[in-house]
């Protein structure tokens, strides 16, 4: 059986309020950036991990920027006997304050920034990963969303420490799976994005 979360970082059906997938110091309209805080105060709540950690036969992330890899994840885990699971990166355009003609622009960059990992476990151990070829800065990915807004405030040093703790982030999560590409690589994140003669390329598994 296969369990999909469809991640929008928010509880954005009721209001725009903050969840505990909500990033650190996104705005939301429970955790709005102001003079005591600079948005939401937590960490988002790592739920690939958590699940994994239950040692389920396949547990994956996913993005709406990556339609075949998505498609490929949805096909093994439904193939896998037992429970498995999908937490699926969507963009909200209303919730994170951007153009909705800019939902997959987004989704990308939020990959090829590392603070969205793509990677598969099967029984907790990491069996595969979508590599990064040229990862972003997390500042590409912030500035397209009006939720970040505050952190590009000139001359506010509590907005430069944030920038600075979510490329923390993101770099950990890089170095943490691996995720840094090798040259070019048809399942990267510039390679399988590409369509080719005889339709998208097809992942690793």
């Amino acid at each position: 059986m296969l369990y999909v979360t469809y991640d929008n970082e928010a509880y954005m059906n009721t209001g725009i309020q903050r969840s505990s997938s909500t990033p650190h110091a996104a705005t939301t309209t429970t955790s709005p950036a102001g003079k005591e805080r600079m948005g939401k105060r937590h960490l988002k709540k790592d739920l690939l991990s958590i699940i994994a950690a239950h040692h389920i036969p396949y547990a994956a992330s996913a993005s709406v920027a990556y339609p075949q890899d998505l498609q490929r994840k949805v096909r093994y885990a439904m193939g896998v006997e037992g429970p498995t699971f999908l937490v699926i990166h969507s963009p909200c355009p209303l919730g994170w304050r951007h153009d909705s003609a800019l939902t997959i622009e987004v989704a990308r960059r939020g990959v090829e920034c590392g603070l969205f990992p793509l990677v598969e476990l099967e029984r907790g151990a990491l069996t595969n990963i979508m590599p990064i070829r040229n990862p972003r800065p997390v500042s590409d990915y912030l500035e397209l969303q009006g939720r970040f807004s505050h952190l590009f405030r000139e001359g506010d040093y509590r907005a430069a420490e944030e920038l600075d703790h979510l490329q923390a982030l993101a770099d950990h999560n890089i170095a943490t799976y691996g995720l840094r590409g090798d040259g070019v690589d048809p399942v990267d994140t510039t390679g399988v994005a590409q369509v080719k003669r005889g339709g998208p390329l097809a992942g690793r598994n």
